[in-house]
């Protein structure tokens, strides 16, 4: 259960090594933003589920939103909570290094 007015703890997620979908994707922003990378989480309903993501922006396509990205040859996963389920790897992410997920 969450509490209204929660903020995550990207330090906190990588030391516990769970957390919901909002603690995914803020351990995710906070990887790609140290390294330079623009991006954004964003909060909103994914269909009918209140949910956390990510969008990225590539100088190729700008804004990369949504959970799954489809750039004409290759899918490329945008949302870091699909590893969250256990039994990811590199191959499962689809250009997401695996080494982003939190397992």
């Amino acid at each position: 259960s969450v509490v209204s007015g929660y903020i995550p703890d990207p330090d906190r997620t990588l030391a516990d090594g769970k957390g919901i979908c909002f603690d995914y994707a803020a351990v995710m922003t906070a990887m790609l933003r140290s390294q330079g990378v623009p991006c954004k989480l964003v909060i909103g309903y994914a269909g009918t589920t209140y949910h956390a993501w990510i969008s990225v922006w590539s100088a190729e396509t700008g804004w990369v939103n949504g959970a799954i990205y489809f750039n004409g040859s290759s899918w490329k996963r945008m949302d870091p909570t699909f590893a969250s389920t256990g039994g990811s790897s590199a191959s499962s992410s689809s250009g997401v290094p695996s080494h982003f997920f939190i397992r």
